[in-house]
């Protein structure tokens, strides 16, 4: 499981706990393709260019979801690699539906009627679509759900719309995406010329945090290594071979004469 690092509420003293949190694979360019679809939406159904912002996709949990969700219309659209649910709060659906009717702000209050729920029906429907990026393939259409039918969502993200209305919007995800396979491997002649760091190592041993403390010039450390053992050729902490070291033109040198199993399963 991947967590994110947050700190929770500052106590008496001031000190915020450090705590994990799971974190979502939902990936933020995902929700930047539907706030882009649904900002394309409703400019189409308001008739006025759309701004808005989003928030990072979070991982949440059972009691979380229920209070996001509460108190708001939810419409579900179900995909072949998630379903989708478009959380639409009371505020939200009332100020679209006053847009759509060309009423002003506060005209009206209180429940929407059936002819005004059957508009952020259509609406929602519509919205369907910027939900792509997420379904992968859409198995219909957004449908509304009451509280009882309403899936459990694992991530959410919000999309604020600052104009021509001021309102927002919740995005439910029922399943984490897939992971995503590698985009593929640099074939071996990619990387022939890198340079990398070898380290002969010829003896290790080990000493107290006293004893090491306590050095000084001239002491003299009796490793645990036997002399005439096989020294390590290593790349950063990996041995990829094992051999002996001596001295060419003027220079340390190593003998390999045992490669190491993962380097010999390679070759």
């Amino acid at each position: 499981m991947i967590a994110d690092l947050t700190f929770g509420d500052a106590d008496p003293r001031g000190v915020r706990v450090a705590r994990f949190v799971p974190r979502t694979n939902i990936p933020l360019s995902a929700a930047c393709l539907v706030a882009n679809g649904l900002r394309e939406t409703l400019r189409d159904l308001l008739g006025e260019p759309c701004e808005l912002g989003i928030g990072e996709p979070a991982a949440i949990g059972p009691q979380a979801w229920a209070t996001l969700s509460r108190d708001a219309y939810c419409f579900v659209t179900p995909g072949r690699q998630t379903d989708t649910v478009l959380v639409v709060p009371e505020s939200a659906a009332r100020a679209l539906v006053m847009r759509a009717f060309g009423e002003q702000a506060g005209a009206t209050a209180g429940p929407l009627s059936t002819l005004e729920l059957a508009a952020v029906e259509r609406i929602a429907a519509r919205c369907a679509s910027a939900f792509d990026s997420l379904c992968a393939q859409r198995h219909g259409s957004a449908q509304r759900v009451g509280r009882a039918d309403l899936p459990a969502c694992v991530a959410f993200f919000d999309v604020r719309i600052s104009a021509p209305i001021s309102i927002e919007l919740g995005i439910g995800i029922v399943r984490d995406l897939p992971d995503p396979a590698p985009i593929g491997r640099l074939p071996p002649a990619a990387l022939a010329r890198v340079p990398v760091t070898v380290r002969a190592e010829f003896a290790s041993g080990t000493i107290d945090v006293a004893t090491l403390l306590a050095l000084a010039p001239g002491d003299i450390i009796a490793l645990e290594t036997q002399v005439g053992a096989a020294g390590s050729l290593k790349i950063a902490d990996r041995s990829f071979a094992s051999g002996s070291g001596g001295v060419q033109a003027g220079r340390y040198s190593f003998e390999v004469r045992t490669l190491a199993q993962s380097v010999e399963a390679r070759s």
